[in-house]
């Protein structure tokens, strides 16, 4: 009896994570390791920085490494605006900083920057929105060790 409960507990609990999960899977990208968007324009948006692991110059879309974000192939258009860097000089090993919006199923970079040698440091003085109410500080990604 006590065997039937917990089978039949643990059957519903399965049944229940499966429905939540297949409703994530709607909105969450299974490439790119990140969490689900909350947003309809959060989820049709990306913003990667690492090394360009591969290019088709053919094709026009190279795939870039992201340490946090995982790999995302980029489609390169008319309307995609380059700073310090160009297509046709993309290589391998090349640090770059791409925004890329999702159009009909493909990543279409909207926005290719080449990165610096510490790339990591893009936002440095930015607390990504913490404020300074109450008198503290933000506690931003920029904020030093032990800083509260």
């Amino acid at each position: 009896m006590r065997t039937t409960l917990t089978i039949a507990a643990a059957t519903a609990a399965l049944a229940t994570g499966g429905i939540a999960a297949a409703g994530a899977g709607a909105t969450a990208s299974s490439t790119t390791g990140a969490k689900a968007p909350t947003t309809a324009s959060a989820a049709a948006t990306r913003h990667v920085e690492g090394r360009v692991t591969a290019i088709d110059r053919s094709a026009r879309t190279f795939t870039v490494r992201d340490a946090e974000r995982g790999t995302l192939k980029v489609k390169v258009t008319s309307s995609t605006k380059f700073e310090r860097v160009t297509f046709s000089a993309l290589r391998t090993g090349t640090r770059v900083d791409v925004r890329a919006k999702r159009v009909a199923g493909a990543w279409n970079a909207t926005k290719v920057e080449r990165g610096s040698a510490d790339s990591t440091n893009h936002d440095a003085g930015d607390d990504h929105g913490g404020g300074s109410g109450g008198g503290r500080h933000g506690g931003g990604s920029d904020d030093g060790p032990n800083h509260s």
